[in-house]
Protein backbone atom coordinates (compact mmCIF):
# COMPACT_ATOMS: atom_id res chain seq x y z
CA UNK A 1 0.00 0.00 0.00
CA UNK A 2 1.37 3.36 -0.94
CA UNK A 3 1.44 6.40 1.29
CA UNK A 4 -1.36 8.07 -0.73
CA UNK A 5 -3.61 5.02 -0.31
CA UNK A 6 -2.99 5.01 3.44
CA UNK A 7 -3.84 8.73 3.69
CA UNK A 8 -6.98 8.22 1.57
CA UNK A 9 -8.02 5.29 3.78
CA UNK A 10 -7.51 7.43 6.89
CA UNK A 11 -9.61 10.24 5.38
CA UNK A 12 -12.38 7.78 4.51
CA UNK A 13 -12.22 6.26 7.99
CA UNK A 14 -12.39 9.73 9.54
CA UNK A 15 -15.38 10.70 7.39
CA UNK A 16 -17.17 7.44 8.23
CA UNK A 17 -16.42 7.97 11.92
CA UNK A 18 -17.82 11.51 11.72
CA UNK A 19 -21.05 10.27 10.09
CA UNK A 20 -21.33 7.53 12.71
CA UNK A 21 -20.82 9.97 15.60
CA UNK A 22 -23.43 12.35 14.14
CA UNK A 23 -26.00 9.58 13.76
CA UNK A 24 -25.24 8.24 17.24
CA UNK A 25 -25.83 11.69 18.76
CA UNK A 26 -29.10 12.01 16.82
CA UNK A 27 -30.28 8.64 18.16
CA UNK A 28 -29.32 9.58 21.71
CA UNK A 29 -31.16 12.90 21.46
CA UNK A 30 -34.19 11.16 19.96
CA UNK A 31 -34.25 8.53 22.71
CA UNK A 32 -33.88 11.26 25.30
CA UNK A 33 -36.97 13.00 23.92
CA UNK A 34 -39.15 9.87 24.07
CA UNK A 35 -38.37 6.62 25.87
CA UNK A 36 -38.84 3.16 24.45
CA UNK A 37 -42.15 2.60 26.27
CA UNK A 38 -43.63 5.79 24.89
CA UNK A 39 -42.43 4.86 21.41
CA UNK A 40 -44.10 1.44 21.64
CA UNK A 41 -47.35 3.00 22.87
CA UNK A 42 -47.30 5.59 20.10
CA UNK A 43 -46.65 2.91 17.50
CA UNK A 44 -49.52 0.77 18.80
CA UNK A 45 -51.92 3.72 18.77
CA UNK A 46 -50.89 4.72 15.24
CA UNK A 47 -51.21 1.15 13.97
CA UNK A 48 -54.61 0.83 15.68
CA UNK A 49 -55.84 3.98 13.98
CA UNK A 50 -54.66 2.71 10.62
CA UNK A 51 -56.42 -0.64 11.13
CA UNK A 52 -59.62 1.12 12.23
CA UNK A 53 -59.54 3.33 9.14
CA UNK A 54 -59.04 0.30 6.89
CA UNK A 55 -61.91 -1.51 8.62
CA UNK A 56 -64.17 1.51 8.17
CA UNK A 57 -63.25 1.68 4.47
CA UNK A 58 -63.94 -2.03 4.05
CA UNK A 59 -67.27 -1.71 5.87
CA UNK A 60 -68.37 1.19 3.71
CA UNK A 61 -67.35 -0.70 0.58
CA UNK A 62 -69.12 -3.94 1.56
CA UNK A 63 -72.26 -2.70 3.31
CA UNK A 64 -74.39 -5.65 2.18
CA UNK A 65 -72.02 -8.25 3.59
CA UNK A 66 -71.68 -6.33 6.83
CA UNK A 67 -75.47 -6.09 7.16
CA UNK A 68 -75.96 -9.79 6.46
CA UNK A 69 -73.28 -10.72 8.96
CA UNK A 70 -74.80 -8.50 11.64
CA UNK A 71 -78.27 -9.94 11.01
CA UNK A 72 -76.93 -13.49 11.12
CA UNK A 73 -75.10 -12.86 14.37
CA UNK A 74 -78.15 -11.19 15.91
CA UNK A 75 -80.34 -14.09 14.79
CA UNK A 76 -77.93 -16.58 16.32
CA UNK A 77 -77.92 -14.84 19.71
CA UNK A 78 -81.71 -14.40 19.69
CA UNK A 79 -82.55 -17.83 18.28
CA UNK A 80 -84.37 -18.93 21.44
CA UNK A 81 -86.81 -16.02 21.61
CA UNK A 82 -87.27 -16.10 17.83
CA UNK A 83 -88.13 -19.81 17.89
CA UNK A 84 -90.53 -19.28 20.81
CA UNK A 85 -92.24 -16.45 18.95
CA UNK A 86 -92.51 -18.57 15.79
CA UNK A 87 -93.88 -21.45 17.85
CA UNK A 88 -96.55 -19.20 19.36
CA UNK A 89 -97.53 -17.92 15.92
CA UNK A 90 -97.89 -21.44 14.57
CA UNK A 91 -99.76 -22.74 17.61
CA UNK A 92 -96.97 -24.73 19.19
CA UNK A 93 -96.99 -22.64 22.35
CA UNK A 94 -96.64 -23.87 25.92
CA UNK A 95 -99.72 -25.93 26.75
CA UNK A 96 -98.56 -26.99 30.20
CA UNK A 97 -97.57 -30.52 29.16
CA UNK A 98 -94.73 -32.42 30.80
CA UNK A 99 -92.78 -32.32 27.52
CA UNK A 100 -92.43 -28.53 27.81
CA UNK A 101 -90.47 -28.52 31.09
CA UNK A 102 -86.95 -27.13 30.89
CA UNK A 103 -85.53 -29.35 33.64
CA UNK A 104 -86.75 -32.97 33.42
CA UNK A 105 -85.48 -33.69 36.94
CA UNK A 106 -87.66 -30.95 38.43
CA UNK A 107 -91.05 -32.03 39.75
CA UNK A 108 -94.07 -31.13 37.66
CA UNK A 109 -96.12 -28.21 38.92
CA UNK A 110 -99.31 -30.30 39.03
CA UNK A 111 -97.67 -33.22 40.90
CA UNK A 112 -99.28 -34.28 44.14
CA UNK A 113 -97.41 -33.28 47.32
CA UNK A 114 -96.20 -36.11 49.50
Amino acid sequence: MSEEEVLEAKRLRGAARSVFETQREMVRADLGAAGVGKRVATRLVDDGRMIAEEAADAASTHKTLLTLGALGLTGWFLRGPIMAFAGNLLGYGDEGGDDQRLDPAAPASDAEPE
